[in-house]
């Protein structure tokens, strides 16, 4: 956390007083050319899904990252082949509602629970591509 917030937003959501989720950003590429776009992460406790604190959260975070200049958001994302009871299709489906495009598949890339998975790449852009693009403002959680 202390490492990401020298840089990027960390976001913690609480419903009725309990942690209920928290998000946060990072680099893409840990290079200066990819700046300009970080991966997100979210995570929700099971309970609280479907309630609206996802979109919530994402909401929050694309503002506090188009403040600081990022213009591309990417999501990468565990996908079964077939769902099962460990990984169903919820989170690219979350991610399409938002606005995310799936730009990628990487299959059979993960190993969990013995099984292989899938990973997809969804982006979202929140900015403009200019020529003269202004430098990103790296500022954490003061954004």
């Amino acid at each position: 956390m202390c490492s990401t917030m020298q840089k990027y937003p960390y976001i913690v959501i609480e419903k009725d007083g309990v942690i209920a989720g928290y998000a946060y950003a990072g680099a893409l590429k840990n290079r200066a050319a990819y700046n300009w776009s970080c991966e997100m992460t979210v995570y929700l406790d099971h309970n609280v899904q479907k309630c609206g604190l996802g979109r919530m959260i994402y909401e929050e975070m694309e503002r506090r990252l188009g403040r600081m200049g990022i213009l591309n958001l990417y999501a990468c994302i565990g996908y079964p082949e077939t769902e099962d009871e460990y990984l169903t299709n919820n989170s690219t489906e979350f991610h399409a509602h938002l606005g995310y495009k799936r730009v990628g598949e990487f299959r059979n890339s993960g190993y969990k629970f013995g099984r292989w998975y899938h990973m997809v790449w969804m982006e979202k852009i929140i900015g403009a591509h200019r020529e003269n693009q202004p430098d990103v403002i790296f500022a954490g959680n003061n954004i």
